[in-house]
């Protein structure tokens, strides 16, 4: 397991929380490009400011370590998915460190900020889009959220 204070490498994987509502469910989970969008509602639990959240695998006992901070009867609601850094490097996004205590591994997007996003969503649509069709591929959903009953 590597440590977070360790430079963000361009074979690494990074960790993304997808709420189910952004999953199309058919035979194959389809992750919709809303999955990738800053939260920028005031009503939002946290609005990202500083760009979207993801988490370093290398840093994580586990994928679903990235759970511990979602209500435990809401983990179910919750699936994840994984991209490359080397993938969003070839986007034009950035990864920064923004370690929290709570999960190691924790990395911004800044470029995929609520300010930016909300200024001209247009701009952004192509690649929430690219992100979206990465992490739809089979071996990037980790995983899925549990089935609805």
């Amino acid at each position: 397991m590597k440590s977070e204070d360790e430079p963000v490498t361009d074979d690494e994987w990074l960790l993304r929380r997808v709420w189910r509502d952004r999953f199309r469910t058919d035979s194959n989970p389809i992750i919709k490009p809303r999955a990738f969008e800053p939260r920028f509602d005031k009503n939002a639990r946290d609005i990202d400011t500083d760009g979207i959240s993801l988490y370093r695998l290398a840093c994580v006992n586990d994928p679903t370590d990235i759970l511990s901070l979602v209500a435990e009867d809401k983990r179910g609601s919750i699936g994840i998915v994984r991209v490359s850094v080397a993938f969003l490097k070839s986007l034009g996004l950035t990864v920064l460190c923004r370690p929290r205590p709570e999960i190691p591994g924790h990395v911004v997007l800044p470029e995929l900020n609520a300010e930016d996003y909300k200024a001209n969503k247009g701009k952004f649509t192509p690649i929430l889009k690219d992100l979206a069709d990465e992490a739809s591929k089979d071996a990037n959903i980790v995983r899925p959220p549990d089935p609805l009953d």
